[in-house]
């Protein structure tokens, strides 16, 4: 879905069935073909939730849509401490925020506080390095096992005919399930 935030005033035909106003803060749903106000909290809720949202394989910063919350803009200086990598901010201008940029993958903020192990649904979705491998969630390759259900990457995820770790890719048509040794329906 793409989702068009809206800054001006005008008209805008969605598909041949919706005509929505546009005012500012509005997001435009064109694959729902409805208008869908929202405030300024829930867009930066879905500029920050490590997810493609939209499905246009861009995710939080990296997406042009959220260019125009502060916490995208980007500030001189490096993000590769703690500090920086739990700022909310793309301090290095990289469009990568905090634990999304490896810069900051290796640094406590991205880390859980004592090393287990990332092989679960709540493991793989908490937004950091559970098992201090350098990999977070969905692209660390023990999220990508049978009965983690949050990331592609077993039989039953790869065959759900969803998108399931927001990548923009479902089932065979993502390498984690097209490239897994581990996934038989894809063969």
């Amino acid at each position: 879905m793409r989702l068009l935030v809206v800054i001006a005033l005008g008209s805008l035909v969605v598909g041949a069935a919706v005509t929505c106003t546009q005012r500012v803060g509005e997001v435009i749903d064109p694959l729902k073909g409805e208008c869908l106000t929202c405030d300024s909290a829930e867009l930066l809720a879905r500029c920050s939730d490590l997810k493609d949202n939209d499905r246009d394989l861009l995710t939080d910063c990296q997406d042009p849509d959220c260019e125009v919350f502060p916490k995208c803009t980007a500030k001189p200086g490096p993000e590769n401490t703690e500090a920086a990598c739990k700022d909310g901010i793309d301090n290095d201008g990289n469009k990568y925020i905090d634990c999304l940029d490896n810069a900051c993958v290796a640094t406590p903020a991205c880390r859980t506080a004592t090393q287990g192990t990332e092989a679960d649904n709540v493991a793989c979705s908490d937004g950091l390095d559970s098992d201090w491998n350098g990999y977070i969630d969905c692209k660390d390759r023990n999220c990508q096992i049978p009965g983690v259900s949050v990331c592609e990457g077993s039989d039953a995820t790869c065959s759900d005919k969803k998108d399931n770790d927001g990548n923009g890719f479902t089932d065979c048509g993502d390498f984690s399930c097209s490239k897994s040794t581990t996934v038989t329906v894809c063969k």
